[in-house]
């Protein structure tokens, strides 16, 4: 009597393992996105790449959201989870634009860490304008540590000069320049004399 017993939970258990991953009985019908605007979530779909009928049980969630992350630059942070009995659900945390940032003539979004990303030349309203004047990319991690500077010295300011920023330029990692919209220009010098 044991063994029948175990033999049927076994066959049960290779009977669920089967119906789960191999029919389509639990198979992706739809995916979602949320925490983002419209556009960001199908940006999110689409480097998702999970094709319906995909056995919900097989879809790599850790895999989708490295993907998410990697193609969509408007994300931060994304949680991927499946909602049996046929979807995948997204929760994404948008970046925060913390500076707009002026790389040879073009603005881009850059968020607290200096990542570079969002729409070209649309300029958001109440941050700061970063200029940076060496030659590089906005995609390196030098220039990411470099506007995290200026994003550093931008916290530092005292309230009545941020009142009247105008940009930050970042000439190099000993020369930052603050210029207030009177014309006055400050030359802070480096991110690390932001706690003097």
């Amino acid at each position: 009597m044991k063994r029948l017993a175990l033999a049927v939970l076994g066959a049960a258990v290779v009977g669920l393992v089967v119906v789960v991953n191999f029919t389509g009985v639990f198979d992706v019908t739809g995916v979602r996105a949320t925490g983002v605007d419209r556009p960001t979530q199908e940006l999110m779909i689409a480097a998702a790449d999970i094709a319906q009928g995909t056995p919900l049980a097989r879809v790599n969630t850790g895999q989708v959201a490295e993907s998410v992350q990697r193609e969509v630059p408007a994300v931060s942070s994304v949680t991927v989870q499946r909602r049996w009995p046929h979807t995948i659900v997204m929760k994404a945390t948008p970046r925060t634009v913390a500076a707009n940032v002026t790389v040879d003539g073009t603005v881009r979004w850059a968020d607290q860490t200096g990542f570079v990303f969002g729409a070209v030349n649309q300029p958001r309203k109440a941050v700061p304008s970063i200029i940076m004047r060496p030659r590089f990319g906005t995609d390196t991690s030098a220039s990411q540590a470099a506007i995290a500077d200026a994003l550093t010295v931008a916290r530092a300011l005292p309230a009545p000069v941020k009142a009247k920023l105008a940009r930050i330029e970042y000439r190099s990692q000993d020369n930052i320049v603050i210029t207030t919209t009177s014309g006055r220009t400050i030359r802070w010098g480096s991110a690390a004399d932001s706690d003097r």
